[in-house]
């Protein structure tokens, strides 16, 4: 049914996905040229391809396990390919934020600054890990149903 608790935490998971597009994961240092001032441009998970691709699987990965709910292995599948892909943004924030940027100028590097954007992506995956977790108590109450028939 879609009323079960597993729905509400991957609707959570979704919610807090989407968020991550709009909100910055990071900041990295611009250097004007006019004035050579050191400004903070902000990173968006939108504005990267190899962010927005793992991302939009995973969301896509969450919708079909929602709706797979009659099919709790096929669930459980889609779910942990979700937090998968989840694992995949996460490691790619890491990467971009811990990735310092290299100036035109040798033996010069801007280090970025970290953002909140990315603890969205974390909480996303704590909330697809507790409805894999829910799916997998229906399936045994189901087992156990089955048993005392």
């Amino acid at each position: 049914m879609l009323q079960r608790i597993q729905t509400l935490f991957l609707i959570i998971a979704i919610g807090l996905t989407i968020a991550f597009f709009f909100i910055p994961f990071g900041y990295a240092p611009v250097i004007d040229n006019i004035t050579h001032q050191s400004m903070l441009q902000p990173l968006k998970g939108s504005e990267f391809i190899g962010l927005i691709i793992p991302a939009s699987a995973s969301i896509l990965f969450m919708v079909v396990s929602i709706f797979l709910y009659r099919n709790y292995p096929m669930q459980k599948f889609f779910t942990a390919l979700s937090a998968i892909s989840l694992l995949a943004t996460i490691g790619i924030v890491i990467y971009a934020v811990v990735n310092p940027y290299i100036d035109g100028t040798p033996y010069v590097t801007i280090a970025t600054v970290w953002g909140g954007g990315g603890l969205f992506i974390v909480a996303a995956l704590i909330a697809v890990f507790a409805a894999y977790h829910y799916i997998a108590k229906d399936q045994r109450l189901i087992r156990s149903y089955d048993r005392i028939r």
